[in-house]
C-alpha cells in the first residue's frame, strides 16, 4: 500500500466507520461502478476479521490494514500483552515485523525497538501504524535476516512466515521463511536471548531437539483455543527447560508452569468417575503436563489416555473445564435419544458429531455428554453439568 493510498483512506475513514457493520461483498456489488470504493471497502473487510483478534486497533481509525496472511498470522491482542509481560530488555529486534501486532505489544518493556520488514507494501502499512501507535518504534524496510547477522540488540524476535509457494500452511521450522534451524548461531550470541514463534501444530519435544539453548516454551491459548508456542533460547548454564502455560479469556488467564523433566516423573492415582470430572485447558494438553495436575490438585485420572480427571470434593480454580457429574450410562443408551448435550469424545472410537447423529441430539449450554474410557477399560457416557469454565 502506498503513501497515497494510505492519505485516501485516513480522508475517507468516515465512509469506514458508516459501513464497518455492512457485508464487505453487498457493498462491492452496490458500489461496483466507484473503483474509489474499492479500497476502503476492502479497509471494511479487514477491520472486521480484526475486531475480536485486535479490539483496540479495530476502533482506532488512525490504522490502516493491509490485506493478506499478516492479518490471519499476527497475533492477537491477548497473547501479545501475555508475551508482553513474559520479557524486557534494553534493545528488542522483530526481524519478521509482519503487520506489527508483537513488534507494538513487546515493545513498551524495551527502551528501543527496531521493526524489519522486507515486504515494501506491508512496510508502508504498518509503519504509518506504528508510528501513530507508539514513538519508541524504528521501522527498517530490509532484509530482516541481514539485519540480524549485524544487530547487538539483547533481544531477537521472529515469526517465521508459514506457508509455502502454493500457500499450503507449513508447521516445522525448517520449512518456514526465514529457515529458523539455519539462524541458530546468530540467535543468542553474545548472550542474548531470542524469542520464536511457532505453529500451534508444531510438535514441542522435536523442536526443542532441533534448536539450541531453549530455556523455556511458552504455550498461550485464547479462550481455551491454542494459539501459539513460543520458544525462548538463551546460553544458560543450567540444562533445565520449562514449560509455561497460559489460557487467555477476557477477565481472567489460567496459568500453569512445570520443569520439562517432571513429565517423566509422574505419580498418578486412577480412578472410577466421582463427583465431579475435570478436563484441562487446551494450552496444557499441548504441553503433555496434564498427568503433573493430579499430584498438585489431589485429583484422579480416569484412564491413561483419557486425559480426565475426577475428584470426590469439588477443586476451586482448575487450569480447564470442571464438571459436576450426574448419572453414568453405557454408550448410545436408548434413554439419551433427542436429548439435549454438548458432547464431548475424548479415547472414544466415535467423534463427538457422530454421537450427535446417531442419537439425534440437540445443543445445549451447560449439559454434556463426555463419550470415554475408564480405569475398569470399559467405554462409558457420563452426563454432567458444566460448572466452570470462564468466557
Amino acid at each position: 500500500m502506498n503513501e497515497d493510498e494510505i492519505k485516501y483512506i485516513l480522508q475517507n475513514s468516515d465512509f469506514i466507520e458508516k459501513h464497518i457493520f455492512d457485508d464487505p461483498v453487498k457493498l462491492l456489488f452496490k458500489y461496483s461502478k466507484d473503483d474509489s470504493k474499492k479500497l476502503l471497502i476492502t479497509q471494511i473487510a479487514c477491520r472486521q476479521k480484526i475486531r475480536k483478534k485486535l479490539p483496540s486497533w479495530y476502533q482506532n481509525y488512525n490504522l490502516v490494514f493491509w490485506p493478506g496472511l499478516s492479518i490471519e498470522q499476527s497475533s492477537s491482542e491477548d497473547t501479545g500483552t501475555i508475551k508482553a509481560s513474559l520479557i524486557s530488555g534494553k534493545q528488542l529486534l522483530d526481524i519478521t515485523g509482519g503487520m506489527g501486532v508483537d513488534t507494538f505489544f513487546l515493545s513498551q518493556n524495551f527502551d528501543t525497538t527496531t521493526y524489519v520488514e522486507k515486504n515494501s507494501e506491508l512496510f508502508s502499512t504498518t509503519s504509518h501504524n506504528l508510528a501513530s501507535l507508539s514513538k519508541r518504534i524504528k521501522c527498517v524496510n530490509y532484509d530482516g535476516v541481514k539485519t540480524l547477522k549485524e544487530s547487538s540488540a539483547d533481544v531477537i524476535y521472529l515469526d517465521p512466515y508459514r506457508r509455502d509457494g502454493g500457500n499450503n500452511k507449513m508447521v516445522s521450522l525448517a520449512d518456514c521463511e526465514p529457515n529458523v534451524l539455519e539462524l541458530k548461531p546468530w540467535l543468542t550470541q553474545n548472550g542474548r536471548i531470542a524469542l520464536i514463534k511457532a505453529s500451534p501444530m508444531l510438535d514441542i519435544h522435536k523442536a526443542i531437539s532441533e534448536l539450541d539453548n531453549v530455556s523455556e516454551v511458552w504455550i498461550i491459548s485464547s479462550r481455551n483455543e491454542c494459539k501459539e508456542v513460543i520458544f525462548k533460547l538463551e546460553e544458560v548454564e543450567t540444562s533445565k527447560i520449562y514449560l509455561r502455560t497460559f489460557n487467555v479469556y477476557p477477565n481472567h488467564t489460567e496459568h500453569f508452569d512445570f520443569e520439562l523433566n517432571q513429565i517423566s516423573n509422574k505419580d498418578i492415582s486412577f480412578s472410577e468417575p466421582l463427583n465431579y470430572l475435570y478436563e484441562p485447558n487446551a494450552s496444557i494438553l499441548k504441553s503433555g503436563g496434564q498427568d503433573l495436575l493430579p499430584k498438585n490438585l489431589a485429583l484422579y485420572k480416569l484412564h491413561p489416555n483419557s486425559n480426565f480427571f475426577t475428584s470426590s470434593e469439588y477443586i476451586k480454580n482448575f487450569p480447564g473445564k470442571t464438571f459436576k457429574i450426574t448419572e453414568l450410562v453405557s454408550p448410545f443408551h436408548s434413554s439419551l435419544k433427542k436429548g439435549r448435550f454438548n458432547v464431548i469424545s475424548r479415547n472414544f472410537p466415535k467423534k463427538a458429531s457422530e454421537i450427535e447423529k446417531k442419537l439425534k441430539l440437540l445443543s445445549d449450554k451447560e449439559n454434556y455428554l463426555i463419550a470415554t474410557k475408564g480405569i475398569s477399560d470399559k467405554y462409558l457416557f457420563i452426563k454432567a453439568t458444566l460448572l466452570s469454565s470462564p468466557r
